[in-house]
């Protein structure tokens, strides 16, 4: 293969030699000659540059998709787990936060909730900072002393019995994994060991074979290792598959019958990773990426070489237009944040008009608090505002 290429080059190199010695016949003027250097240069640095942006793309991607997989490969229910959606948590009372605490934690595996508890509590927090706020605002307008202040809340009594029966589960399965994944990566170096014999092994080659298939399937079943050891064991055993296969070229029909048998499903794979383009729902169809992605890595062998680059970028492009159509949803939905910011700037400033205009009268101030608490309710039900400015706009809300 090597030589093939190095016998192109030469080739190449040699239709260039011939293509320059009959265009010194008409050499064209030096100024003409240093404008296509110029705009050949500038072309080719552009080209350059798309590259580069593309391959950093792919990386990303692939770094993500590699980094969800090693954390997911913790989780040995992982190919049951089903897709819990992430509600507007923003936009939910205090009491219905608590409600879906309760729903997740009764109902989902602990592991497949990190995110969604997150979000509640974060949302929970700047809610009832917020309302006990106003509480104490009451109590001082009343006639009462500010380090007097208390509040027993039944809903944020609740809120931390349920955060707690979280936390605590958490930790019980953290506790049970860590033994359980050690093992597993103990099995896991200790069959790479054996993999690594079998090419020094003096014995008939279908033993042999038969042996690499049987420390195959003992990979297969050797169960879920640590997250940070995920990336790096598994290519360590693709490179000795590869190296047991060049071994193998004694018996090429064996080889061959598994390259070949391999090239089929990771086409398959391709061909699904396609499909993924018109999948309506992305989130799903991005999860599913991620398990393409782990079964390539993971359920399935080498291919011969001459099929290796193609397919694989073949794989990697289906990859980079799913992620691609994914940034541009991220970024519909930037678009919809920044709207949702500029009605929050205008509900608070609404509501700073009328803090600096206080009533004088009984009646109109009752109107202003009816106002206030209808500019408020506008707040919390006006969505979602981009996250770099999230705390800064809660702030702002608080203050006005």
């Amino acid at each position: 293969m090597l030589d093939e290429k190095d016998e192109k080059l030469s080739n190449d190199s040699s239709k260039e030699n011939s293509v320059e010695t009959n265009e010194v016949v008409n050499t064209p003027s030096e100024n003409q000659a240093t404008d296509d250097v110029e705009a050949t240069s500038k072309s080719t640095a552009e080209e350059s540059k798309e590259l580069n942006e593309e391959n950093i793309v792919s990386e990303d991607v692939l770094e993500e998709i590699d980094d969800s997989n090693a954390e997911d490969a913790e989780d040995t229910d992982n190919h049951q787990r089903h897709v819990i959606p992430l509600l507007d948590y923003h936009a939910m009372s205090m009491e219905n936060l608590v409600g879906e605490l309760q729903r997740l934690v009764k109902n989902e595996k602990v592991q497949a909730i990190r995110k969604h508890i997150d979000g509640i509590k974060y949302e929970f927090d700047l809610k009832f900072q917020e309302f006990l706020e106003h509480k104490k605002e009451e109590f001082v307008s009343n006639g009462g002393n500010e380090i007097d202040f208390k509040y027993n809340s039944v809903t944020k009594r609740q809120f931390n019995e349920v955060y707690s029966e979280y936390r605590e589960k958490k930790n019980q399965y953290h506790k049970s994994l860590e033994n359980s994944l050690k093992d597993n990566l103990e099995k896991r170096l200790q069959i790479i060991e054996d993999l690594k014999g079998l090419v020094n092994v003096e014995e008939d080659i279908n033993t042999t074979y038969k042996n690499f298939k049987d420390l195959q399937e003992s990979w297969r079943t050797a169960g879920p290792i640590p997250r940070n050891n995920y990336n790096d064991v598994w290519r360590t055993y693709h490179h000795h598959i590869e190296i047991f296969y060049d071994f193998l070229h004694l018996n090429r029909e064996l080889r061959d019958l598994d390259f070949k048998r391999n090239l089929e499903e990771k086409q398959k794979l391709v061909e699904r990773a396609e499909a993924l383009e018109t999948v309506a729902d992305l989130n799903m169809a991005f999860q599913e990426l991620q398990t393409l992605h782990k079964i390539w890595k993971e359920d399935i062998g080498p291919v011969d070489k001459e099929h290796r680059e193609a397919i694989w970028e073949r794989f990697s492009n289906a990859t980079k237009a799913l992620h691609s159509r994914r940034q541009g949803h991220f970024a519909e939905l930037e678009k919809t944040y920044e709207v949702n910011l500029v009605k929050k700037h205008e509900i608070i400033e609404g509501i700073k008009a009328i803090t600096t205009n206080v009533s004088k009268n009984h009646k109109g101030l009752q109107q202003q608090i009816k106002e206030i608490e209808a500019l408020r309710e506008s707040f919390f039900s006006a969505g979602k505002v981009p996250q770099k400015v999230n705390e800064k706009t809660w702030a702002s809300f608080k203050d006005s």
